[in-house]
């Protein structure tokens, strides 16, 4: 049984009461850096926030995104490698300095762009590998995370706890009128499934098998999911209470 750690966005468009109150829920924070969301003011305040969580690790990274109509959902029109490149080196640079960077996990279209893209998940992995050798966070069994291990980098596997999955494992589309969860029991259900089984179940009741080499797993749950609070109360009193979470993952 793989442990699990729960994570969340932040600073993105969430109040500052909100990220406080999310905050104390979780064990990962991936924070915002001036792409689709997130300033100079909210990174220092979400690094503030998870340092006063202590005695409670918060382990705290860069969540860079690409400024689109729809909140980083989709990418430009053009999007070059080059552009990539640009972008990560002006918002890790951004991040730097204000809160500790422990991992990198990509925003909406360049989390997807990516997994499916070879040619911008090569050079993602040469910019943490040349600058940072930090952990990525990445879909569990997806292409980043083989091609992470293939190189020996650092990873964190991720599920989506306030998401449903297709079939193939992918993320139902936010279109999609069943995309995001609201049920917290069907939440505990997943986490449920995740410690025994190593599995997800798809939407159509099918069977979403994940590597069983994995020791760890991050959940995340977004910060603008409708119950966004009430899943991460549920799932951290779970984790807490059944999982054995004693360290965060490196």
């Amino acid at each position: 049984m793989p442990d699990i750690f729960l994570n969340c966005d932040l600073g993105e468009w969430e109040s500052p009461e909100q990220t406080a109150a999310l905050m104390a829920h979780l064990h990962i924070a991936s924070i915002a850096c001036g792409g689709h969301a997130g300033n100079l003011e909210s990174i220092q305040l979400c690094a503030k926030l998870a340092e006063s969580q202590r005695p409670h690790a918060i382990s705290t990274g860069a969540h860079p995104g690409v400024a689109t109509h729809d909140r980083g959902r989709s990418l430009p029109d053009s999007f070059s490698v080059e552009d990539f490149k640009e972008l990560l080196e002006t918002q890790i640079q951004r991040y730097i300095g204000l809160a500790d960077l422990n991992h990198i996990k990509l925003h909406g279209a360049l989390y997807h762009l990516v997994e499916n893209e070879e040619v911008y998940r090569q050079t993602f992995l040469n910019f943490v590998q040349h600058n940072y050798l930090i952990s990525v966070v990445c879909p569990a069994g997806g292409q980043l995370a083989k091609a992470a291990e293939e190189r020996e980098l650092p990873m964190i596997p991720e599920v989506f706890l306030d998401r449903n999955y297709a079939a193939n494992g992918q993320l139902l589309p936010r279109t999609h009128p069943q995309a995001i969860i609201l049920d917290t029991q069907a939440v505990i259900d997943r986490l449920e499934q995740l410690c025994a089984h190593d599995t997800l179940l798809a939407i159509d009741g099918s069977v979403i098998e994940l590597p069983t080499h994995y020791n760890c797993l991050t959940a995340c749950v977004h910060s603008d999911s409708p119950n966004s609070l009430t899943i991460l109360g549920a799932a951290r009193n779970y984790i807490d209470t059944l999982c054995n979470t004693d360290a965060l993952p490196t």
